[in-house]
C-alpha cells in the first residue's frame, strides 16, 4: 500500500477519534536559529527540572528515533467550561484524568494503523526531550503567542501536545522557527502580558520558573511568591483566561478530560487532612504526580490567605508545620 494512502487512513483515524488539529513534519535537526534560542534560556537560567537539559538531544528530532522520517504532532483539547471556583482552584488541564494517560491511549490507537502496515511507530506524551510546543508550530498545529503558548484555531491555547514518531515517510509541511518572535496571532493585544501575576511575559526569552504554574508545583517556594498563590491550587491559568483567542473555543471531544466535580469543587479542609487513601483520587488526575504534602500545602495556603487559623497540631508534617509558620507571619492571623 502506497504511503500517500498510510496517510489518508492514520488522518482518517485522528478524525474518528475526534483529533482535528495535526500536522506532520520531516524528523530532521531542527534549525540553529532554534539551537540558539534554547542555548540562550539555558544560559539565562530560564529553564526549569522537567525540561531536557541536553541541547543537542533537544533539537535532534531523531533522538527518541533514530530511523525516524516523519513526526505526527497533534494536539488534544480539554476544555469544557471556564468556570472558577472562589474557594480555591485548580487549573483547568487538571480537572479530567490524568493526560498523560489520555494522550499516550489515543496516540498507541493511531500508531496501530501505521504498524498494521509494517513500519514502525512510537508515541510521546510529554515525556520526552522533544520541544513538543515548537514542532506543533513548525507543522502548522497552530501558532505562538505572546504568552509563549501554542494557539490553535478550533481550541485555543486549551490543548495538550503528543508525537508519533514514525520511519515511515509521509507527506509533510514545516516552517523554521524565525516567525515565532513575532507573535502574529496576537496582534496588538497585550492582555496576557497584563495579566501574568508574576510579569515574566513580554519578551521573546521568558523564566519558566517565575511562571505561577511552575510555583505552585514547587517543594520549595518563597515568602513573597506564597503571597500570590491566590486561590491557585494547582497550575495557573491567568494567562489563557484573559486571551481573547480563548473566548469562543470549542468544548473538547474527548470525555475523560471532562472535570470531575471534586476537582471543580475542592474543599480546602479535605484537601489539607487528605489521607493517603483519599489522595488517590486525585493521583488519577494531573494534579496529583508531585505528591499529597504539596496540594496540603496549596490549600493551606488559601485557607490562611482567607484569615483560618489552623490547629499546629494536627498538620501531619513538619514540611506543612513550617509552611504554617511562615504563613502566620505572612499574613498576621
Amino acid at each position: 500500500m502506497s504511503e500517500g494512502i498510510i496517510q489518508k487512513k492514520i488522518m482518517e483515524k485522528l478524525e474518528d477519534l475526534g483529533l482535528t488539529q495535526y500536522g506532520f513534519m520531516k524528523a530532521q535537526a531542527l534549525s540553529q536559529d532554534s539551537l540558539a534560542y534554547f542555548k540562550e534560556r539555558e544560559e539565562r537560567n530560564f529553564t526549569t527540572s522537567f525540561e531536557e537539559n541536553d541541547l543537542l538531544r533537544k533539537v535532534n528530532l531523531r533522538s527518541e528515533m533514530e530511523n525516524a522520517q516523519t513526526i505526527i504532532s497533534v494536539a488534544f483539547p480539554y476544555f469544557y467550561d471556564a468556570y472558577i471556583h472562589k474557594e480555591g482552584y485548580f487549573s483547568l488541564y487538571t480537572l479530567g484524568q490524568d493526560y498523560h494517560i489520555v494522550v499516550k491511549d489515543y496516540l498507541e490507537k493511531v500508531a496501530d494503523v501505521i504498524r498494521s502496515h509494517g513500519y514502525e511507530a512510537k508515541v510521546f506524551a510529554d515525556n520526552n526531550s522533544l520541544p513538543e510546543r515548537y514542532i506543533a508550530y513548525a507543522s502548522y498545529v497552530g501558532e505562538i503567542g505572546k504568552n509563549h503558548m501554542l494557539i490553535t484555531k478550533e481550541y485555543g491555547s486549551y490543548v495538550f501536545l503528543g508525537e508519533i514518531l514514525t520511519n515511515l515517510v509521509l507527506d509533510t509541511r514545516e516552517r523554521d522557527y524565525h516567525e515565532i518572535p513575532l507573535h502574529s496571532i496576537c496582534g496588538e493585544c497585550t492582555n496576557c502580558i497584563k495579566a501574568c501575576p508574576t510579569q515574566i511575559l513580554g519578551s521573546e526569552y521568558y523564566d519558566t520558573k517565575r511562571c505561577m504554574s511552575y510555583i505552585t508545583q514547587s517543594k520549595e517556594v518563597p515568602d513573597e511568591d506564597l503571597l500570590l498563590f491566590k486561590g491557585r491550587l494547582f497550575g495557573c491559568d491567568t494567562c489563557q483566561r484573559s486571551c481573547p483567542l480563548n473566548r469562543k473555543v470549542k468544548t473538547s471531544p474527548i470525555e475523560a478530560f471532562r472535570p470531575r466535580e471534586y476537582m471543580k469543587y475542592p474543599n480546602l479542609r479535605e484537601l489539607l487532612e487528605l489521607s493517603n487513601q483519599e489522595f488517590l483520587k486525585y493521583k488519577e488526575t494531573s494534579s496529583g504526580w508531585r505528591g499529597k504534602k504539596l496540594l496540603q500545602r496549596n490549600a493551606m495556603v488559601e485557607l490562611v490567605r482567607k484569615g483560618n487559623t489552623l490547629d499546629l497540631e494536627r498538620l501531619p508534617t513538619e514540611y506543612l508545620r513550617e509552611y504554617y509558620h511562615r504563613l502566620e507571619r505572612l499574613f498576621n492571623i
